[in-house]
């Protein structure tokens, strides 16, 4: 054989290395961010658990936040406190939110997997605490407050319109179905 046919053996054998290379990386790659994903969507739901995330969800879902907002002046010391959580721990859960709208706006977090766990109480946190947010917007003069939040909120109705009937997977049979074989 002639150098030249060397040379072209040797040079499809280096594609074929490289070519499976790139294939094994971009596999590689994918598993790693699914595992990062996996990380950060446990850390967020580790979060949820803590007992004083569920005192302030308790605060905004239960009565706390229905009483306070009956006082007229309640949301007006919103400007003479610069948002105190202490007066108003609805805050924390607007905080929490806006993190968590900006880990799955940028693709940290999978928005699928997210949604399926959270749609309806990010839909429901936002609207109770919409008015609240709107008038530290007024506040504070600054329409992009919470934005995160607000995106998640949007995104959450979304999820919730696309999946009226839930996200369970189709052909799969429900529990009581198999049951009652």
């Amino acid at each position: 054989m002639t150098i030249e046919i060397w040379n072209v053996i040797f040079s499809a054998a280096t594609f074929i290395v490289i070519a499976v290379t790139a294939v094994a990386a971009t596999i590689q790659l994918r598993h790693l961010r699914a595992s990062n994903q996996l990380t950060a969507l446990v850390t967020l739901l580790e979060d949820w658990q803590k007992p004083e995330m569920q005192s302030w969800v308790q605060f905004v879902r239960g009565d706390g936040l229905a009483r306070r907002l009956q006082d007229p002046d309640y949301l007006g010391t919103l400007s003479e406190t610069g948002g105190d959580r202490v007066l108003h721990p609805w805050l924390h859960i607007c905080d929490y939110y806006e993190q968590l709208g900006s880990y799955v706006k940028y693709g940290l977090v999978d928005k699928p997997s997210f949604f399926d766990v959270s749609s309806i109480t990010v839909s429901s946190l936002y609207r109770a605490l919409r008015p609240c947010i709107e008038r530290l917007r007024e506040v504070r003069n600054n329409r992009v407050l919470f934005e995160n939040f607000e995106y998640l909120a949007v995104e959450a109705l979304l999820w919730i319109k696309a999946h009226p009937n839930g996200a369970y997977p189709a052909g799969v049979v429900h529990y009581d179905e198999l049951v009652r074989r």
